[in-house]
């Protein structure tokens, strides 16, 4: 029977760790069902070609270990006396372990049926999801079909339903949100051990498994998603691949007045990994490199044009008079020019395998890293001698020893020792200056933009990172195989230093170009005496779980974790802190956290009898507890801001107290550079406070509750169905308490809805409306004392349906859709993820969640990581077997911002007090009115929207929404048959943008809609001009850009831009053996093809175009009438019988033969690594005809037979499903 295989997109792997598979099982003989001791087993990997052999125990049991084994499996038994039984084994959903329970004989042994698949997704590669969880998965083979960077995990993550795409910048890296918590909450693992990177050599990779719900005990050091890649290793046969990929800019379409803004990028990128035995099923090695190079145009005041100007609000003649008198005040606007930043990338991995013959193997590897970026940091509005320079790079070493103790008892030890480095310098040595302009657009439109010149905030720095990981898991399978209980620890210990003092040499801002003219700033500041910060700390876990096979059908993972954290080092005791506050600044947190969990999986429909058919229905859901583990950068923190003399601590002038700036002698001498304010000015305002951090009682580290309930429908033998829901609860979220802030208001804001002021009206500067932190301090020997808690929460619920399939013609299509809604406290880098949450993932700052009132109290708002609706979505379509066409897309709803002031107006310290909607009809300044008229009038409808709606009261937090973020791109792959190629070379030409070339196409660059185009919104709605000390107001200037993002007004534009890309592979060709396998029967039946591209939810998903069926045969020449031919005499059949059978098996022959034959033909014609979607296309009417006509025959047959003698006939015979052995597969085995 013709049973397409619709499976488990992430090939779900029957693993005891991230790598290797357990294959056990009991060998029997048939006639008294005895177990037979000391019998000879021979696993073979069909995707490495390496043969592992192990003999039975004395209850007939074996178990075997298989690194990397990829899945798919042929097992031999051979015992003395009795015919040698060989079974294939394909994993098909959640199995925990692959169970091959083999029955033997003294007769002549028909093979078990080979089941080729036609596999979804991953076929075979990534560890296995444990029951109920939620992921995908994807190899390299796939990623380098589809247009994106296959080396960069975190764009393998967002081909993932419900995953948050958060936006990188030159000096932080992108990230990705899952279940509502921060990018810092999340962990990547490499071969089962902490990874502090997310890129990998492209060819290095195995496979990249996408986990957005899960509960595996064993898996830890996260609360938000996980991404669990696999290297390569050698397998018995040579292999390898060799890609190169190029950007050029010319071709890239920049319009008819290209700009720095909207250009191209060069890109060169060579990434190469080969492999293969050193000895044959004993020691095996494989390695890749990756380089890469990467130049593009960097849009700053020195390159940008009068039409890039006004699309960043500010007006061309305003920026020629600020480089004049930048020029007049000695600071060389022109002095540094940078107009194309160089990038370099260089990793590598090595990795050795050695198999022993006691069942135990041992995996080396070696990584190493390096990177840099020439300029960095410099911002679209900034001259160009603001940026720098930075350089990073590391490396590392990692072994694995899995062990099989007694054939009961598994043990897998993992240990990794790193270190990274990094650094980075300013371009000059200067402090940083800021001029706020006001420019006159035309159209009746007022922009406010910032210029900014001078040195760089946060550089220089430099750090190193010393990691050592290990971790070790042992596994008990009991008896008959339905539990396999683990005991598993993990530990993890981190020591860095880091010099990373912001604002080093001091920061003036100028309210406007006249100010900058005259000299004469709104403020300075800058951090006094810098520290080189030094920690460490160490993160503990221990697991007990369970995976129970219930039945076939029900799977149970079940376990609790248990892990705990500790700081090796303690900042320094602040008497005066203690004396003060209550806290003790020596006191650091050490935490222990229990989490239990709990998952499952539950297949409906599942044939009668048969090991490899999917079942119709898959029910899937758990709920659990995950544990960020807390970041080792807070007690940094803490160590620099004791309050202590030799501390850091800030230095604040305002108004006469700001000295006035020499810019020629700043360059001169670093040491005049000032170190307090002018005399003069507030005389009641302090300048100069130290800072003090500490932790509270209740600082514990980021969690999550988690829970999910999914159910899966395959329908019509090639498509999938999803539906899920999740819900996850972040709780204990990193945030922070200023208790040195005077929460007593000194005055409100009585035109503001009544907003409360911390600091006394005298002290804030009538001219230009700034305050100082050091002004709303209970205590006046400190700045600000913030307290480290876990007081802040998060709830996220999602619901995603999703349907992928193969299509008759072969096109491999998965798309999804997400509804989401998270709420939170303002919880926006609450830290956590990775081995210590990546490092200095502290959990943003106490500016971080806006505020209009006491900033020390927390409030419920949507979050900055809610996206409404999101769809993804992927598609393969095959033209021929040379040609195919993939494309990756995403649509996400607008993500929420905030209507904010520039600067802090209520003195405590942060720029982050929402704005107040003054209505146009009821204000009594004119000045306001008319921009926020303008505002009413001009906005995206959206920005009107949220404007109207809170006319008369302060914004609320996150209460505007942005424009929807689209992206779409293209790669056409070529694989020719001719000049000896065989198809192993594919040349893709891949776009880049390619909304945006739509967008271009169709309304030409005059008129663009801004498709394609990461489409940022400008959410400063009000600068501070001055402030009346009569009537206690602030006065303001209204930014008419507020909320600006259509096409083109953020500046920078992606222009469409195509791409070139060639792979050639090495190694076997694994489609003509899987033909020969189907033909020859009982052979090998082949891996099953690349299989489809990432199935919905981690559950049978898409097809894959991997096989070209799923269809249990034999081979094509098996004929089961043949074989009950041979059976005569054990059957007792008559002449009669014999003549009416003969018939029958010499058309079947016939048929076999001629199916054989046309099959041949076709590869022959394909060549080597077709296109197996399109291949599909073709082979599948054939193979169903071939099955209906022999599930004919033996319909025939048993008309022919006695019930008596159908009964005798063997199980593989009558049934080609039926399971390895020939038997009935009992309860449990799955």
């Amino acid at each position: 029977m013709f049973a397409f295989a619709v499976v488990v997109p992430v090939s779900a792997r029957a693993q005891m760790g991230a790598t290797t598979d357990i294959i056990t099982g009991t060998v029997t003989r048939a006639e008294v069902n005895t177990p037979i001791e000391a019998a000879n087993i021979e696993v073979m990997s069909i995707e490495t070609n390496v043969t592992r052999r192990v003999r039975t125990n004395a209850q007939g049991r074996f178990t075997v270990l298989f690194p990397d084994g990829g899945g798919q499996y042929r097992v031999t038994a051979r015992a003395l006396g009795l015919a040698p039984a060989t079974v294939m084994v394909v994993r098909q959903a959640d199995e925990d372990r692959l169970v091959v329970n083999i029955k033997m004989t003294t007769n002549p042994t028909v093979l078990a049926a080979v089941t080729v698949q036609a596999r979804q997704n991953v076929p075979r590669e990534g560890d296995r999801p444990a029951p109920g969880s939620v992921e995908r998965a994807m190899n390299t083979d796939q990623a380098a079909r589809l247009p994106l960077d296959a080396s960069d995990l975190t764009q393998l993550a967002l081909t993932a339903p419900g995953v948050v795409s958060i936006t990188g910048s030159d000096s932080t890296a992108a990230g990705f949100s899952v279940a509502g918590q921060a990018p810092t909450a999340n962990n990547i693992t490499l071969d089962g051990l902490s990874f502090g990177s997310a890129q990998v050599p492209q060819e290095a990779v195995r496979t990249s498994r996408v986990i957005t719900s899960g509960y595996d005990v064993a898996r830890g050091q996260f609360s938000g998603g996980q991404i669990a890649s696999t290297t390569r290793s050698g397998t018995n046969t040579p292999q390898g691949n060799f890609t190169y990929s190029l950007r050029d800019r010319s071709l890239a379409v920049e319009g008819e007045e290209a700009s720095p803004a909207s250009q191209g990028f060069n890109q060169n990128q060579l990434s190469l990994g080969v492999g293969g035995p050193i000895v044959k099923d004993k020691l095996f090695v494989f390695g890749a490199l990756q380089l890469r190079r990467r130049e593009d145009v960097i849009p700053n005041l020195g390159n940008a044009d009068a039409t890039t100007l006004s699309r960043f609000g500010v007006a061309p003649d305003s920026v020629a008079r600020f480089f004049d008198l930048a020029s007049a005040a000695g600071i060389a606007p022109r002095g540094i020019l940078a107009n194309d930043r160089t990038g370099d990338n260089v990793s590598g991995i090595v990795r050795f395998d050695y198999l022993t013959d006691g069942g135990q193997s041992l995996s080396i590897r070696g990584d190493y890293n390096y990177s840099n970026s020439d300029p960095t940091r410099i911002g679209t509005l900034s001259l160009p001698q603001t940026g720098g320079d930075s350089r990073n790079w590391g490396g590392g070493m990692a072994a694995t020893l899995t062990s099989n103790i007694g054939g009961r008892f598994l043990n897998e030890l993992k240990v990794y020792g790193a270190v990274s480095k990094n650094a980075g310098n300013p371009f000059i040595t200067l402090p940083f200056g800021r001029v706020q302009v006001s420019s006159d657009l035309g159209g009746g439109e007022t922009g406010v933009s910032s210029l900014t010149f001078g040195g760089n905030t946060g550089l220089p720095q430099a750090g190193k990172t010393n990691t050592f990981e290990a971790t070790n898991e042992t596994s008990w399978l009991s008896e008959g195989g339905a539990h396999r209980f683990k005991l598993g620890g993990l530990f993890n210990v981190q020591s860095f230093e880091r010099d990373v003092t912001t604002n080093r040499w001091g920061t003036f801002s100028f309210n406007s170009l006249g100010d900058f003219a005259a000299g004469t700033p709104a403020t300075y500041t800058r951090t006094l005496t810098p520290r080189l910060r030094e920690g460490a700390g160490a993160n503990a876990a221990v697991y007990l779980g369970d995976t129970w096979r219930v039945s076939r059908a029900l799977q149970l993972t079940a376990g609790a974790r248990a892990e705990g954290s500790y700081f090796g080092s303690t900042p320094a005791y602040n008497p005066a802190v203690a004396q003060a506050f209550g806290f003790r600044t020596d006191e650091v947190p050490t935490e222990f956290r229990v989490s239990p969990r709990i998952g499952f999986t539950y297949s409906l429909g599942l044939p009668e009898q048969g090991r490899f058919a999917p079942p119709s229905w898959i029910i899937r859901g758990g709920i659990g507890e995950f544990r960020s583990a807390p970041s080792i950068g807070l007690v940094a923190s803490a160590a620099g801001a004791t309050g202590l003399p030799d501390n850091e601590s800030q230095l604040v002038c305002i108004g006469a107290n700001v000295p006035v700036p020499d810019w020629n002698l700043y360059a001169q001498d670093q040491g005049s550079i000032p170190m307090q304010c002018a005399s003069g000015g507030n005389q009641y305002l302090p300048t100069s406070l130290p800072n003090v951090t500490v932790f509270a009682n209740d600082f514990a580290a980021a969690r999550s509750i988690r829970s999910s309930l999914g159910v899966q429908k395959r329908f019509a033998q090639r498509y999938n169905f999803n539906l899920d829901f999740q819900y996850a609860r972040g709780v204990a979220l990193t945030g922070y308490t200023d208790v040195n802030l005077r929460s007593t208001p000194q005055f409100t804001l009585a035109a503001e809805g009544g907003r409360p002021v911390y600091v006394d009206p005298a002290t804030i500067v009538p001219t230009t409306g700034a305050t100082s932190v050091l002004g709303s301090r209970k205590n006046g020997s400190f700045g600000q004392v913030l307290a480290t808690g876990s007081d802040l929460a998060s709830d996220s619920k999602q619901v995603t349906m999703s349907l992928g399939g193969i299509t008759g013609k072969g096109a491999i299509f998965n798309v999804s859709y997400t509804w989401g809604q998270t709420v939170d406290q303002g919880a926006n880098g609450m830290g956590g993820g990775g081995p210590f949450g990546g490092m200095f993932g502290g959990g943003g700052s106490f500016g971080s969640p806006t505020t209009v009132g006491n900033p020390n109290v927390r409030e419920w708002a949507p979050s900055n990581f809610d996206r409404r609706h999101t769809m993804v979505g992927t598609v393969t379509y095959p033209f021929s077997q040379a040609i195919e066409v993939t494309a990756f897309g995403r649509l996400s709803s607008g993500s929420p911002f905030t209507p904010i002031v520039g600067s802090d107006i209520n003195g405590d310290g942060a720029r982050n007090d929402r704005a107040f909607l003054f209505d146009p009809a009821s204000t009594a300044d004119a000045q306001v009115a008319s921009g926020m008229q303008y505002l009413l009038a001009n906005a995206p409808d959206a920005v009107r929207s949220c404007l109207r709606g809170q006319l008369g009261s302060a914004a609320g937090r996150n209460s505007c929404r942005g424009p929807w973020q689209p992206s779409l791109d293209l790669q056409l792959n070529w694989r020719p048959n001719f000049l000896g190629l065989n198809r192993r070379l594919a040349v893709s030409v891949m776009t880049v943008n390619a909304l945006g070339g739509l967008d271009q196409l169709l309304h030409g660059s005059d008129n663009l809609r801004g498709w394609g185009q990461y489409r940022g919104t400008d959410n400063t709605l009000l600068y501070v001009r001055g402030f009346d000390p009569v009537t206690q107001a602030y006065k303001y200037e209204v930014n008419e850009r507020f909320g600006a993002n259509r096409a083109g007004q953020n500046g920078i534009t992606l222009p469409f831009q195509l791409g070139i890309q060639a792979r050639y592979t090495l190694g076997p060709d694994r489609f003509r053996d899987m033909i020969r396998g189907m033909i020859a029967g009982g052979g090998r039946g082949g891996p099953g093809g690349p299989g489809g591209f990432g199935g919905p939810g981690g559950q049978p998903g898409a097809p894959g175009a991997g096989g070209p069926g799923g269809f249990a045969m034999g081979g094509m020449n098996a004929n089961p009438v043949q074989s009950i031919i041979a059976l005569k005499d054990s059957i007792a059949l008559t002449a009669e019988q014999l003549a009416k059978l003969q018939p029958l098996s010499d058309t079947l022959a016939a048929r076999n033969k001629a199916l054989g034959e046309e099959f041949q033909k076709l590869m022959k014609d394909a060549g080597a690594n077709p296109d197996m979607g399109a291949l599909f296309g073709r082979i599948r009417p054939k193979m169903e005809a071939a099955q209906r006509e022999r599930a004919a025959t033996l319909r025939h047959v048993q008309e022919i037979l006695t019930p008596e003698q159908w009964a005798k006939v063997p199980e593989r015979v009558r049934n080609p499903q039926a399971g390895p052995g020939g038997a009935r597969r009992p309860p449990g085995d799955r």
